[in-house]
């Protein structure tokens, strides 16, 4: 079974407890220049989990073999008081508290479930290093947090195939 980001984290959102108090939201979004699921819901909701549901690629060599990684981008936004910077610090920190369980979910997660037929696929996922950056004071009118990537690195075969080339 594959891996699925959007369904995996819009189930992080629904069961963590800390976005549950916080009302977060979980929605979906196609990159950074088209957040249609946040602006369809920013008046409802002002605590969001985005999750772009495209991936930046590339291939790379291992040597033996040939992966494709996969990176997924996911926000953790919440809305802040206008002008209130005590207000953006606090929400800051909740984003970042959410961002730290939703890592070490990720971790147990891997660890307990990559050889169960019945879990999604998480064997490939790298999380030695995750990228992570918090958003600036101006980034979004009202709103504070962060963004991070994960990585999933897929074998890929690239083996050259003489029947795929005419002469």
């Amino acid at each position: 079974m594959e891996w699925d980001p959007v369904k995996y984290f819009t189930e992080l959102t629904r069961k963590n407890k800390l976005c549950k108090e916080h009302k977060f939201k979980a929605v979906t979004c196609s990159g950074p220049e088209n957040l249609e699921g946040l602006l369809s819901e920013y008046r409802r909701t002002s605590n969001f989990i985005v999750i772009d549901e495209t991936s930046g690629n590339s291939v790379f060599n291992t040597k033996p073999g040939w992966q494709t990684r996969q990176d997924t981008t996911i926000w953790v936004l919440a809305g802040y008081s206008q002008n209130d910077m005590d207000d953006r610090k606090e929400k800051l920190e909740m984003c970042r508290r959410i961002f730290r369980q939703f890592l070490s979910r990720l971790i147990y997660d891997k660890d307990k479930c990559w050889h169960r037929i019945d879990e999604p696929n998480l064997e490939f996922l790298d999380l030695n290093s995750v990228l992570y950056k918090e958003l600036g004071r101006y980034s979004f009118n009202g709103a504070t947090g962060l963004y991070f990537m994960i990585a999933n690195n897929l074998p890929t075969d690239l083996r050259y195939d003489e029947q795929a080339w005419e002469e």
